[in-house]
């Protein structure tokens, strides 16, 4: 009976398996460890592997069936027609390990998926389509991408018919999955043993897996490995990401994970003095990427440490999101500050559990948490979701010419954001936005939060138009916290008035009440009508340089891509769907 199998590729750099030279030997402690790790108490001997040979590659198969269960029938049907009857079901799975001249391909069925996925090569359908790839042919059927920047996480995507994929590449974007239709040349180059018919054009599933979605026969199978090993000699294309994925574990244990720990451990000397403006400071971004909105929505956040027991245990909770990082710092410092060895396994260990309302929304390790851009032999790393990525040469170039552009194109007027920001003297943002609290045609919000969101730092309005004014220090990664704000506020905000319940506004002005903030005289529903004038979003930053240079004309001497990746998504983010968007560098004397 035909299949459509999915094929993936050991990686044989697992460090489980890197020593071992052997076809046999590899397949043997993939078992053996998977049979450990899922507690499967099954005996395995690679002598009853059974295994063919065809040409120059070999064939390995592992069949087993899984224990015995209980049918989750037995539990929806009434015990009159259950009684008596055998619910019990095993499931066959099999792994079909396939040796080539140079790699170990896999093809799994039944439940075999969760035995090889700490092995395999999770960049394999992506890394064989890349060398294939036709940008301007290729029609896109669905993908699903990664932000690097912006509110969104992660984003799954549908197209209609005859899109291609060169329309879909965005600066900010890591694609993980694509549904595809190949041009006629790669087809008929390729794969055309495959086709039925002669304008027939193949169509593939990519990601962690190369899957050509088509049913085929052993025959064909064979030939596929065949020419997987052809295209594994052609070059890498360049064009599906921006980014390319660290996949090398050497590079990674010996270079990045000891620099990133070595610049979190030299940051520990800025503890207590988190408003210092010093450049040998640690940048980084602070947010669980797998629900954004969720994090900052949060209002209790429960710092946990690793016992002895293997469990863990609270010993902080703070409600500000940017106190947790200095917090965790601090007990880890306190603790072990001598010990360099010790302060990274104790940080290694630490997690972040995020509460709203007293329900606990979200729980991650403390690093998970940090996004991050440090330069390695001259080259900008990226560290996402605890993976590491290196930005393609090719990109900073388009990089900083259209950070200049979005610059440029889209100032502030100079009369809204005017007041200076000397960091001697006003150390904090809540110190710089209240300057504009007793003039008038300004409203300051920072610090009222309604529903987990902070709409803007500070409200300007004139006659027509109605500015929402967010502002940070410096044009570095905490951009990109900057832009995550100003996008879901955005989002909020389009909701709010689009759903015409204005109860949002209302919460904010009882709270600038209680707070004795200056509201302009304003009455409730004066306030309320500042929304109905011509929104626009500002985001203002400062240089962070020790000259007070301005960013647009000096781009390529702020070289944080993540701020440059961020200005640009979020523009482009909140023009198109939301708002107009403004850009505005704050003076520094």
């Amino acid at each position: 009976m035909p299949q459509i199998p999915n094929i993936y590729r050991i990686d044989k750099k697992n460090r489980l398996v890197k020593e071992l030279s052997k076809s046999e030997s590899i397949i043997e402690k993939i078992l053996l460890s998977s049979f450990k790790r899922l507690g499967m108490k099954k005996e395995f001997d690679v002598q009853n592997l059974k295994r063919i040979s065809k040409g120059d590659v070999t064939y390995f198969l592992y069949l087993y069936n899984s224990d015995e269960i209980a049918s989750d029938w037995k539990e929806f049907l009434p015990n009159d027609l259950a009684e008596n009857e055998n619910f019990t079901q095993q499931k066959l799975s099999l792994i079909l390990f396939i040796e080539s001249e140079n790699d170990l391909f896999c093809v799994i069925g039944g439940n075999a998926y969760q035995i090889i996925v700490p092995f395999i090569d999770h960049s394999f359908g992506l890394d064989t389509y890349s060398r294939i790839m036709k940008p301007d042919l290729d029609e896109l059927a669905s993908i699903k991408s990664r932000g690097i920047t912006g509110a969104r996480a992660g984003l799954n995507e549908q197209f209609r018919d005859k899109y291609k994929i060169i329309n879909f590449i965005k600066f900010g974007k890591i694609t993980k999955e694509i549904h595809l239709k190949l041009s006629h040349e790669i087809t008929d180059l390729h794969f055309k043993f495959l086709k039925t018919k002669n304008n027939e054009r193949i169509q593939i599933f990519v990601g962690k897996g190369f899957k050509i979605k088509k049913e085929i026969d052993f025959e064909n199978l064979h030939k596929i490995i065949i020419e997987l090993g052809y295209i594994s000699e052609l070059a890498v294309s360049q064009d599906l990401s921006s980014y390319r994925e660290i996949t090398d574990l050497e590079i990674i244990d010996r270079e990045l994970k000891p620099e990133l720990m070595l610049r979190i451990y030299n940051d520990t000397k800025y503890i207590g003095k988190e408003h210092s403006t010093s450049h040998k400071r640690f940048e980084f971004d602070f947010c669980n990427p797998n629900n954004i909105e969720k994090f900052y929505e949060a209002d209790e956040f429960r710092l946990k440490e690793k016992t002895a027991s293997g469990g863990h245990e609270v010993f902080k909770i703070v409600s500000d999101r940017n106190e947790i990082y200095g917090a965790v710092l601090l007990k880890a410092f306190e603790q072990f500050g001598s010990s360099y060895h010790d302060f990274r396994a104790y940080i290694q260990g630490v997690r972040v559990t995020c509460y709203h309302n007293k329900i606990r929304t979200l729980s991650s390790s403390f690093l998970f948490h940090i996004s991050t851009e440090f330069p390695i032999k001259g080259k900008p790393v990226f560290l996402v979701d605890n993976k590491w990525y290196y930005l393609r040469d090719s990109f900073v170039k388009d990089l900083i010419t259209d950070t200049r552009h979005v610059l440029k194109a889209y100032p502030t007027p100079h009369n809204i954001l005017d007041l200076s920001w000397n960091k001697e003297h006003i150390k904090t943002e809540k110190e710089y936005n209240f300057q504009y609290n007793d003039r008038q045609n300004y409203i300051v919000i920072d610090t009222i939060i309604i529903d987990g969101i902070e709409l803007c730092d500070i409200l300007h309005y004139d006659n027509a138009n109605l500015y929402l004014i967010h502002v940070k220090y410096g044009f570095n990664s905490k951009m990109r916290e900057l832009t995550n704000q100003i996008t879901i506020s955005a989002r909020r905000l389009k909701e709010v008035i689009g759903a015409g319940d204005k109860i949002m506004f209302e919460k904010i002005y009882n709270q600038l009440i209680e707070k004795h903030y200056n509201i302009d005289g304003l009455s409730l529903e004066e306030f309320k009508k500042l929304f109905d004038k011509n929104i626009t979003y500002v985001l203002g930053f400062t240089s962070h340089l020790v000259e007070d240079l301005k960013v647009e004309d000096n781009i390529d001497k702020f070289d944080s891509n993540i701020a440059r990746f961020s200005l640009i998504q979020c523009s482009s983010e909140i023009r198109a769907n939301y708002y107009n968007m403004l850009t505005c560098q704050i003076k520094r004397e």
